[in-house]
């Protein structure tokens, strides 16, 4: 069937799953400026900027990391719909409190866990959703737009954050945010996110019918028979959670860190921060949609991705090296657009070996270790590296390690 036959109200959907996911982002980063204001509001030393600061990044992913695998089976019960709507509500809540009951470290620290285990079945359910409403030969570029979420928030916290809070303080920012969460995502989620194509009032029988179509082309492929313990002792399951782990001990480190890097390394204003900041993941929306228009058309996520990080890792260690503030502008822009290649394929590849049965759960598994591990690690791995000079190639060898691994998953998946 003409793909512009087929009808568009699954890319609606995609579309709704970007503005939750940048709102969520949002929420998770607004910490990392508020870190640099905090301190100076504190009293904070060095040191202690550091390590009360990798706390406040590292809870919020130690909770949603645990929700992701122990709260995906309650939510996948609700429906992904339902569950969304839920969780909006809550990570709102949880941002706004943070700003309320900020004089108490403990407390703050305390909303952050929440905040994490509010946030912790979004990614599931969107692949859920994503596996359901979309035939395997469109899924990267599926996954890829509500994915774009992530880095419009990366690009877009510093320009909004950034004045805001310099000029009506860190508080402000965060019950904004809240706000924002609120009045935009709940109204879409409700209106156009529908848990399968069936349920959706206003789909065309041609749509329904090509979506099927993908769905039983797919079926064929996958082991619908598959239990758990073969799941999770599956080598391409395994391998795939390494890669992310170590993708989010990259990704996640340097871009908790960047704001304090420009500011005390670079020795850069708070305020004069929002070029620097934004622009290199201004090439991450470049960057993924291109790798996944690449991927879905040659069907090669996996090598574009082990190229992203290979040349990703060399633009690293160049960026943190250099002595010209142009020269680290161009590199971190130039890394983060080829690290892009593996966002546009990371779930993409978990909902090929995965039957849609077991997707959200699986889903949940894949996205809580990997977010445990790296997410958890990549603050406080990466903070002594780009707060204290060193040593950089350390950043860069552990890119280079994950492309090796991509281009074994490639040769395991074949896609």
């Amino acid at each position: 069937m003409n793909l512009s036959m087929a009808g568009h109200r699954r890319w609606q959907l995609a579309l709704v799953l970007l503005v939750t996911f940048f709102v969520a982002y949002m929420d998770r980063l607004n910490i990392t400026f508020a870190v640099p204001l905090m301190a100076t509001e504190y009293g904070w030393s060095e040191t202690q900027t550091r390590e009360y600061g990798s706390l406040l990044m590292g809870l919020f992913y130690a909770g949603y990391g645990l929700a992701n695998i122990f709260l995906t089976p309650f939510a996948e019960r609700l429906g992904p719909r339902r569950s969304i709507f839920i969780i909006v509500i809550l990570w709102s809540l949880f941002t706004a409190l943070g700003a309320w009951v900020s004089q108490w470290l403990m407390v703050l620290m305390a909303t952050r866990v929440l905040l994490g285990i509010s946030e912790g079945v979004h990614v599931p359910m969107m692949s859920q959703l994503t596996k359901t409403w979309f035939p395997l030969e469109e899924r990267a570029r599926a996954n890829s737009i509500f994915v774009s979420g992530l880095f419009l928030a990366v690009i877009l916290s510093p320009v909004m954050l950034v004045p805001l809070m310099d000029g009506y303080g860190w508080r402000t920012g965060f019950v904004l945010i809240a706000l924002f969460g609120l009045l935009i995502s709940l109204p879409l989620v409700a209106w156009l996110v529908h848990d399968t194509p069936d349920a959706h009032p206003d789909i065309s029988p041609q749509e329904l019918a090509y979506i099927a179509a993908g769905r039983d082309r797919e079926a064929l492929q996958e082991d619908l028979q598959m239990s758990w313990r073969e799941l999770f002792t599956m080598p391409r399951f395994l391998l795939l959670a390494a890669i992310g782990s170590i993708n989010n001990v990259v990704a996640l480190g340097i871009s908790s860190w960047l704001p304090t890097y420009f500011i005390h390394n670079r020795g850069i204003a708070f305020e004069d921060i929002t070029f620097l900041v934004a622009v290199p993941y201004a090439f991450s929306l470049l960057g993924i949609g291109l790798w996944a228009a690449l991927g879905d058309r040659f069907n090669i996520r996996a090598p574009l991705a082990a190229l992203g990080f290979a040349g990703a890792g060399i633009m690293i260690y160049v960026a943190l090296q250099a002595d010209s503030l142009a020269l680290v502008l161009v590199c971190f822009s130039a890394g983060v657009f080829l690290i892009s290649a593996y966002n546009a394929c990371e779930l993409a590849m978990i909902q090929r070996i995965v039957p849609l049965a077991k997707m959200a759960p699986s889903m949940g598994v894949y996205n809580g270790c990997t977010t445990i591990i790296g997410g958890g690690l990549g603050p406080f791995i990466v903070s002594p590296i780009i707060t204290q000079g060193g040593p950089y190639w350390l950043i860069s060898t552990i890119a280079l390690a994950n492309a090796l691994l991509l281009l074994l998953a490639w040769r395991l998946i074949r896609y």
